[in-house]
């Protein structure tokens, strides 16, 4: 009798069965120890709401923002548009059904909203909104989906942007007929290469002119069966990318709905924006000269007509533009920009371009550099004396206002806290927040900063029923008299005369910052305090929001110089007394899951491990990774100049000194960092015969921990308690 295995559904319904019964026998054991707040659960996944992408009114008394959140029974996200007046005397919901609508954008005479959204289909098409009533009406159908909609002064017309492939661009297809390709049908005679169902025979010989061969086989690799590579870049987060595709601009018009596209060949273009009088439109794109793009880590600023035509490029010499918008007057433009020189450790910086009379560029001031952090988002202030950014500080994420004329800065919104999106009026200033009470919500003030009024409560009612544990930061020196910053997050239930169990959690990129004003962690380190682990975090060198040189600090050194940073923070937290130093865990993913393996195979303090979508191999990495500029960005080199770096930096160089109980967790479709790396790393311990256990994600990639399946989701978290609790116990 042959073997037989449950239908995949089947499967997939007792899993989540009993997925269920795991979460309500944690809830029930919180209500048995009689608290009156709970603690939080890996579940409560399902009731976070996520606000994003603010909007301000063009008369500044309504606030547009996208929510995000879960629908349980259909394992999925949707995001829909809210509005909420200044005043918080309204919020409502705007766009409702399952889908994900977001980038929403005022018409210049607020009556309208344009966004984007996947309503029609798995691609984003845009369409635009009656604020004051109807329902939301399509835009665009183009066929690759739309993006990035930009209103025109008039409201008449907006730019977006969408994408072609090279055969479009070129126009393949038109002109001279090829001669189809025969094939020899069942009886032995020439057909004409179809089957029944329409499909060329591929088991069957071919006839026909070597142009017609050449034809066939253009129109498989054009449906990648099989895909046929040919450039650099061919990796994309969760599958290959074969087909070149490139992002143009594009205008339509409201009345006609005729997209009309404004530029011109095999090349990336982004950021369209208007001038104040609607004739110009700023872009940033990747034009080479020569030099196929993928080739190139450089965009450029360019200036062309609102109708199209002949792009004049704005010089910044040395740095790759990343986006672009005009003053309010016009005559000049604000970007960000990163140093080529040093593109993944540099900070992103702001500077503005003043026009000539010519329309060309001008004198380039730098704004900010005496802040000495990255940049993230910007917005002109109305009068176009000054710009407001946010920037990332010391776990932190703080808005700012900086001079146009003289770089002089002054902090806005501040806080052990931080700001998500936020958008500026004369009088009005409007912002998404998140810290460590909840993981976020809308608020407005006045343009200063002062009057600030909490507007949403979108996750107050269920955060009160739940027992939310505080952070704690502090500074300390690390093995070389380097100043780094750490926090702690006490478990529930703390009490200074116990130890409890210490759980190391560590942050990827390798230049991310983690603190209260950073948002993914947030469920994962109070569901860790929940358990009864005291949470420990740190910025090691190398981390955003410590100044330029705190993050050149680790170029050809990911290994030693954090990990060293990382330990001393454990060792300061053990020299309190309140953790027990025989029940230490640590976790980490992506550049954490590369430190977090280094780490075990040079320390053994630890009782268990959890490496999540790590980089083991950086040799390996440079050839299968869809990062793969790390490697020479970061080393200053490519595995064949100098070999030995890359060996001695890379984790799995020191495999066989791991001792600490460890999971590898990886996603089937992670091309980001490449999923040979972990059934690398499995192996390697697993023929020396370690402790050690992998779990595979099936369809996910990078970002399962942030924007995977909802289940996946929180499988990965409990994976992760019950594995450090199996080796030390969340109680004595």
């Amino acid at each position: 009798m042959p073997l037989t295995t449950a239908h995949p559904s089947f499967r997939f319904q007792a899993f989540r069965l009993a997925l269920l019964c795991l979460l309500l026998l944690a809830l029930g054991h919180s209500v048995v120890l009689g608290q009156e707040r709970r603690p939080i659960a890996a579940n409560d996944l399902y009731r976070l709401q996520a606000a994003s992408e603010v909007a301000l009114a063009p008369d500044e008394r309504r606030i547009a923002f996208v929510v995000t959140q879960i629908d349980s029974a259909a394992n999925a996200y949707s995001s829909h548009i809210w509005i909420a007046t200044v005043d918080g005397r309204e919020v409502r919901q705007y766009t409702q059904g399952a889908a994900r609508d977001r980038s929403p954008v005022w018409s210049p005479d607020g009556t309208k909203i344009a966004f984007v959204s996947d309503r029609s289909g798995n691609d984003s098409q845009i369409y635009v909104l009656p604020v004051d009533g109807g329902e939301a009406w399509q835009l665009t159908e183009m066929e690759s989906g739309a993006s990035d909609p930009a209103w025109a002064p008039d409201g008449a017309s907006l730019l977006f942007t969408s994408s072609l492939t090279t055969d479009e661009l070129e126009g393949e297809g038109e002109g001279e007929e090829v001669e189809p390709v025969r094939t020899a049908g069942a009886d032995g005679e020439a057909g004409d290469g179809q089957g029944s169902d329409g499909n060329v025979q591929a088991d069957t010989a071919m006839f026909g002119s070597l142009t017609a061969i050449r034809n066939w086989l253009a129109r498989n690799a054009r449906e990648e069966e099989p895909a046929v590579i040919t450039r650099l870049n061919f990796l994309g987060e969760r599958a290959l990318d074969p087909i070149e595709s490139w992002s143009h601009i594009f205008q339509i018009h409201l009345e006609d709905k005729e997209p009309v596209r404004l530029t011109e060949g095999t090349f990336d273009y982004g950021s369209p924006t208007f001038s104040k009088d609607g004739t110009r439109i700023a872009v940033t794109a990747r034009i080479t000269d020569g030099m196929h793009p993928d080739f190139s880590a450089k965009a450029d600023l360019y200036i062309m007509d609102s109708d199209g035509g002949e792009l004049l490029k704005i010089e910044i010499p040395s740095y790759h533009v990343q986006s672009a918008t005009w003053s309010p007057e016009g005559d000049a433009i604000a970007f960000t920009a990163r140093d080529t020189a040093e593109l993944t450790a540099a900070n992103t910086e702001l500077g503005i371009v003043e026009l000539t009379a010519a329309g060309g560029g001008g004198e380039i001031r730098w704004l900010a550099r005496s802040l000495d952090r990255s940049v993230r988002a910007y917005r002109w202030a109305p009068d176009g004396r000054s710009i407001y950014f946010t920037a990332g500080v010391h776990g932190t994420v703080a808005i700012y206002r900086v001079s146009a004329q003289n770089g002089e800065t002054r902090q806005i919104v501040s806080g052990e806290r931080g700001v998500l999106s936020f958008d500026l009026g004369k009088r009005k200033l409007a912002f998404a927040i998140t810290e460590p009470g909840n993981p976020s919500e809308v608020y407005s003030a006045n343009s200063d900063g002062d009057g600030e009024r909490r507007l949403t409560r979108l996750n107050s009612e269920w955060l009160s029923s739940v027992q939310i544990q505080p952070h704690h930061g502090f500074w300390y020196r690390s093995s070389d008299g380097r100043r780094v910053q750490a926090w702690t997050i006490e478990p529930v239930g703390y009490q200074k005369e116990k130890r409890y169990p210490l759980a190391v959690e560590i942050h990827g990129g390798p230049h991310a910052m983690w603190g209260p004003g950073e948002t993914t962690m947030w469920l994962e380190f109070q569901l860790l305090a929940a358990n009864g682990y005291t949470v420990l975090y740190a910025n090691p060198r190398g981390s955003d929001g410590y100044g330029l040189d705190f993050k050149l600090s680790i170029q050809r050194d990911w290994g030693d110089g954090p990990m060293g940073d990382v330990l001393t923070a454990v060792d300061t937290i053990v020299a309190r007394g309140a953790v027990d130093p025989d029940r230490m865990v640590v976790a980490g993913g992506s550049y954490a899951g590369y430190l977090t393996v280094y780490l075990v195979g040079h320390d053994h303090r630890f009782k268990a491990a959890v490496a999540q979508r790590g980089v083991y191999d950086l040799a390996v990495f440079f050839g299968e990774g869809n990062a793969w500029r790390l490697v020479p960005y970061e080393f200053n080199t490519y595995p064949w100049e100098d070999p030995e770096i890359l060996r001695q930096q890379s984790p799995i160089t020191y495999a066989d000194r791991i001792t600490t109980p460890l999971l590898i967790m990886h996603s089937s479709r992670d091309l980001r960092t490449g999923v040979s790396q972990s059934e690398m790393l499995y192996r390697t311990l697993k023929v020396l015969r370690r402790d050690v256990e992998y779990v595979r994600y099936p369809r996910e990639g990078h970002n399962l921990s942030r924007t995977g399946e909802p289940l996946l989701r929180i499988d990965r978290l409990l994976r992760i308690i019950e594995f450090f609790d199996r080796y030390v116990g969340s109680t004595e």
